[in-house]
């Protein structure tokens, strides 16, 4: 059986031979008639010309930069609309507020499918199933694409007076969204910056603060639960969802005084979840050196891109499978502690991450213009 499967098969895994060769022997109707079903076919397998073959929206007619990367490549998209769709929903529809965000794939072998994977910051059923989203990765292992196609949906689905992102971004990874209207405050302050100086990180922190106590001051008698923000709006009063996003926290580590703005800020950030405050992390290190303890316990979701043994074992404990070292691939640790294998999806088709941001920006522009 081994020399078979290494005959003539040497550049595919050895696993894809194996269920390809047993399905010719045993077809699927055979197995149905006898009571037996396949599990799902694994994750998309990337090669090295497409690191990554999910897409979030349904690449439409008139899409023309991600329909000419989709002809070249076999995308899949995790959404079933296209975003002109989507967009046109959204003029049309009376949205509610919601922070349940498609992010990918995620394979669930207990009941033998794939799913999308949507992260709950805000929690939709209940309290306990939302919370901050922590995601930890090498360089180049997809967290700053996560980042892209979470905004790219969010931005997407409400227009900027429903939603407003306050963003940290010390290596300029999301340079490209800075002047969306959805960057800016009630007041048109612009909430994006690299957090440079100490002084970045105050301003930073006072914005996020003042709008925190602002949503206090507007309901002083009202008792904050999930279903408050949504009831608000229905009532007509339109609180913009504020989303938070502190980018690569292990720049900060060797900053006492930005570190200690910064634990303070998301602790009030995740404090103010049922006002519609929510908040995103992202760093390349595990250790409390360079992510405080304070905030990592309280990240109810955790995704791990490319980890090291050690990365893996702090954030998840012991796990009994290791994902492929691929960027987008990796593992999420839901709020009811399951684990799962997952697939990030890009924000849209390109050969590269440069011809990706190209269109990224180019989309968005086109939304400013509309």
């Amino acid at each position: 059986m081994m020399s078979l499967l290494h005959s003539g098969h040497s550049t595919r895994p050895l696993f894809e031979v194996a269920i390809e060769q047993i399905r010719a022997a045993y077809s699927q109707e055979t197995a149905r008639q006898e009571g037996i079903h396949y599990w799902p076919d694994p994750l998309p397998t990337p090669s090295h010309l497409l690191p990554d073959p999910l897409i979030l929206f349904h690449p439409g007619e008139f899409d023309r930069p991600a329909t000419e990367s989709v002809h070249q490549h076999p995308y899949l998209a995790v959404i079933p609309m296209t975003r002109r769709e989507v967009l046109e929903r959204r003029n049309r529809e009376n949205i509610k507020p919601s922070m349940q965000i498609p992010l990918g794939l995620i394979d669930n072998p207990e009941h033998q499918k794939q799913e999308t994977l949507l992260v709950d910051l805000h929690g939709a059923k209940d309290e306990q199933a939302g919370g901050p989203l922590l995601i930890v990765g090498a360089q180049q292992s997809g967290k700053a694409t996560a980042l892209q196609t979470m905004i790219f949906w969010l931005v997407s689905r409400f227009f900027p007076e429903q939603l407003h992102c306050a963003i940290i971004d010390p290596f300029s990874e999301l340079n490209h969204l800075q002047a969306l209207s959805h960057m800016y405050n009630r007041q048109y302050e612009h909430c994006w910056t690299t957090g440079s100086s100490d002084e970045q990180i105050n301003r930073f922190a006072k914005l996020i603060n003042t709008e925190i106590q602002q949503r206090r001051d507007a309901f002083p008698a009202q008792r904050w639960n999930t279903q408050t923000l949504s009831q608000l709006w229905t009532q007509g009063h339109t609180i913009p969802q504020l989303l938070i996003i502190i980018s690569n926290f292990q720049t900060f580590s060797d900053r006492h005084s930005a570190t200690i703005v910064l634990k303070r800020l998301t602790q009030s950030v995740i404090e103010a979840r049922a006002m519609g405050v929510y908040l995103i992390v992202t760093t390349t290190e595990t250790n409390t050196r360079y992510l405080p303890a304070e905030i990592m316990n309280k990240c109810s979701t955790r995704i791990g891109l490319r980890l090291n043994e050690q990365q893996r074992h702090e954030l998840f404990g012991r796990i009994p499978f290791v994902p492929e070292p691929v960027p987008g691939r990796g593992l999420i640790q839901t709020p009811d502690r399951k684990l799962h294998h997952i697939q990030i999806a890009l924000p849209l088709a390109g050969k590269d991450e440069n011809v990706r941001e190209h269109h990224l920006k180019t989309e968005l522009i086109d939304d400013f213009h509309a």
